[in-house]
């Protein structure tokens, strides 16, 4: 059993988002992109999170793929973003740290406000 992984699942569906774990290690639901480049596009997101509340997900884990991959290094929205076969290869993985966890709230609302700035591009 993972804490940290049911906190956050428990906190999304608290938000009205039906979610599922997949592998033991992530929390999959789906989102609708509320701006920029991909609006309106319905993708799903997989979250690892093994110390949530402690520390933010990493990620986040996008499906389908939206950008290239690009490896690491680089500048949003364009850099950093990875092939990896978790939690399968359909998704993609965005390197992007949640750099003011620690001043946040500490929980799954701030953590999408997050999520939501990342498609904030054309």
């Amino acid at each position: 059993m993972n804490i940290g992984l049911n906190e956050l699942q428990n906190q999304l569906t608290e938000l009205g988002f039906e979610n599922e774990i997949l592998n033991n290690r992530f929390v999959v639901f789906k989102f609708i992109v509320p701006t920029g480049r991909f609006k309106n596009k319905e993708i799903e997101i997989a979250l690892e999170a093994p110390q949530f509340p402690l520390n933010p997900p990493s990620g986040p884990y996008i499906k389908p793929h939206l950008m290239p991959i690009t490896g690491g290094g680089g500048v949003h929205p364009t850099g950093g973003i990875h092939g990896r076969n978790l939690p399968t290869s359909e998704f993609q993985y965005w390197s992007r740290p949640f750099r003011g966890w620690n001043n946040s709230d500490k929980n799954a609302k701030e953590y999408l406000a997050f999520i939501r700035t990342l498609f904030d591009f054309q």
